[in-house]
This record gives structure tokens, sequence and C-alpha cells, in this order.
């Protein structure tokens, strides 16, 4: 029944495949700000459990909690090639996915829970 469902969604939004698992809307990747009308509760001195459940499968769905939890460390800024400092590509990466987690983060947030977080710089600090 759950496959029969996947294949109707699938057909209906224009995603067919023989392999159910191949190209889901739900395996996608979801853009900013998109992420950013999924979160209703922001976070403040008394609604922290409401806002967790919110924002904890969010990110997972992701692959982002990584980054919070600190599992996905910062790649060093250059690498050395031939006795050349060389700016390095995994860094870049880091870098962008950690910011785009930093904004998200930061715009769940309320203005008293803010105040918390003033000049942290990282996904993993907030």
């Amino acid at each position: 029944m759950a496959l029969q469902l996947l294949s109707w969604y699938q057909s209906s939004i224009g995603l067919t495949s023989t392999d159910p698992m191949a190209s889901t809307a739900l395996n996608s990747s979801l853009s900013l700000q998109t992420m950013f009308h999924m979160i209703t509760i922001k976070l403040s001195s008394t609604n922290y459990l409401l806002w967790r459940n919110q924002i904890l499968p969010l990110l997972n769905s992701q692959n982002l909690l990584d980054y919070i939890d600190g599992s996905v460390h910062e790649p060093p800024e250059s690498i050395l090639s031939e006795s050349i400092s060389i700016p390095n590509p995994k860094h870049a990466i880091w870098k962008s996915e950690d910011q785009h987690l930093l904004i998200l983060l930061l715009s769940s947030l309320t203005e008293e829970a803010m105040a918390e977080v003033l000049g942290l710089s990282t996904s993993h600090a907030v």
C-alpha cells in the first residue's frame, strides 16, 4: 500500500521511476527558504521541547545534525601541496554548509534567545 501511495505521489508531481527510492521528493534537499517556512515555533525561554521537536527532524532529514553535534569537524583552511599552501576546497564546502545552518538556527530564535548566542560564529557553537 505504501509503495502504491509513493508511486501515485511521484507520478502526480512528475517524478516517475521504476525504483521508488531513486528520486522522491522526500529524499531531496530542501532549499534554505523552504526550511525557514517550516520553522513555525521560535525558541524562547519557555518552549525548548516544542522547538526541539520541530527542528531536529528537519535538520536530520537534511543530514545537518552532524554539524550541530560536532561530528563534522571544520577542515583546515589550506593544504600543503609541494611546499605551497593552497585553499582547501573541503573547507569552503564546510564553511558554506555551516553558515547556511547557522542562518537557519538564528532565524529560529526569538530576540531573547538570540541575545544568548550573540557573537557565536558556527552552528555547533550555537
